[in-house]
């Protein structure tokens, strides 16, 4: 599959767009494409909604610039290497906490209107701080009427030009100075488990930022690991259960936690380094990877997952069917969820025994193989 060869530059964007071979770019990003096509600099960084459009088509357009493309998530990350993998000039995907320590001619930041809101934020801040002095940051929103990114915008410059587009609105400015006051979005509280005072620090992004979620603290307290268990805690999020597991369990419990946000898998480690003894370090393995292609089939005992909401039904089939997967033969699933209409249906095809249970306002489903 090769994509964009780099034909005549007259109507680069939608010879780009037809080329694609054909994943469309969202909203959000294809109005970056549209905005960017005279862009040159040295070093360009975007974000993608997608499959690294913008940053392809930049890659495209600046065959002798770095071009990199930033994802939190691992999963979206991977599949934008494969889409981009026979490309001619392809941009280089990373996925990490934060964007890359150097600095750049322009960042491209496309969001959308449902989006977090502090992540935006932290990432505004973040792409200010990555740009050279006189450097560019060019910001979408699938929104041709906002003014939240633009008063986003105008906080970080003093001087920020918008362009307004049937679909959605474009945002520039370009960097003078450094910001006089860095905000600091990173949270830090208390917790209280197994009789014990812990600390736990989470970020934009992560699952429940700055608190413990009801739905966490049912999972907690419906964990009863057993000694020898192998424990899968899938889309571990900051880690509070699978720290709790290995609190409740002793010390002949081994748990893994998984997630594919980089940052989750950071946070889930300062607060294992920060809350584990040693010891107890040495009974959790922490993993960032896509669940459905992650090396876990047949090796655990229990599976707990306070699932992510998905909005297709596909996705949710994949997840629950790498839960399954990582079960050993009479292995237990543990589930929360505040609705069970629709999991009671589709994990009936899954898992035998299946039991439903309230918790507070949540319910705890558990299965079995």
């Amino acid at each position: 599959m090769m994509k964009s060869r780099g034909k005549g530059r007259g109507s680069a964007q939608q010879e780009f767009i037809e080329e694609l071979d054909y994943i469309p770019p969202r909203t959000e990003e294809r109005l970056l494409i549209e905005q960017t096509a005279s862009l040159k600099a040295a070093k360009i960084l975007c974000v993608s909604t997608g499959r690294a459009q913008l940053a392809g088509f930049l890659a495209d357009q600046n065959p002798q610039s770095t071009v990199i493309c930033h994802y939190l998530d691992v999963r979206y990350a991977e599949l934008a290497r494969e889409y981009w993998l026979d490309a001619d000039s392809a941009p280089c995907i990373i996925c990490s906490s934060d964007f890359p320590e150097q600095e750049f001619g322009a960042i491209c930041l496309p969001t959308i209107q449902q989006g977090n809101a502090e992540l935006t934020r932290e990432l505004l801040q973040q792409a200010h701080q990555r740009l050279e002095q006189n450097g560019v940051l060019y910001a979408s929103i699938n929104n041709s009427t906002d003014k939240w990114l633009h008063e986003q915008m105008s906080k970080l410059f003093p001087k920020v030009t918008r362009t307004s587009r049937e679909s959605g609105t474009v945002y520039s400015a370009r960097k003078r100075t450094p910001l006089k006051r860095v905000r600091r979005f990173q949270a830090e509280f208390p917790v209280r488990i197994s009789e014990r005072e812990l600390s736990f620090v989470t970020r934009p992004g992560v699952f429940s930022h700055r608190s413990i979620d009801d739905g966490t603290w049912a999972l907690i307290k419906s964990l009863d690991p057993q000694s020898g268990m192998n424990i899968l805690d899938l889309g571990c999020g900051s880690g509070v259960v699978a720290i709790a597991a290995v609190l409740a369990g002793g010390k002949n419990v081994k748990v893994t936690a998984i997630d594919c946000n980089a940052r989750a898998i950071d946070c889930t480690q300062k607060n294992a380094e920060s809350n584990l003894s040693q010891d107890q370090m040495k009974q959790l393995r922490i993993v960032q990877a896509d669940a459905v292609r992650a090396d876990i089939a047949g090796k655990f005992d229990l599976v707990v997952v306070n699932p992510p909401y998905f909005t297709h039904k596909k996705g949710a089939e994949a997840f629950f069917g790498a839960a399954r997967r990582a079960l050993r033969k009479r292995g237990r699933f543990l589930m929360v969820t505040p609705m069970s209409h629709w999991f009671e249906e589709h994990l009936s095809q899954l898992f035998r025994k299946l039991d439903v249970k309230p918790c507070g306002k949540f319910l705890i489903v558990q299965g079995r193989l």
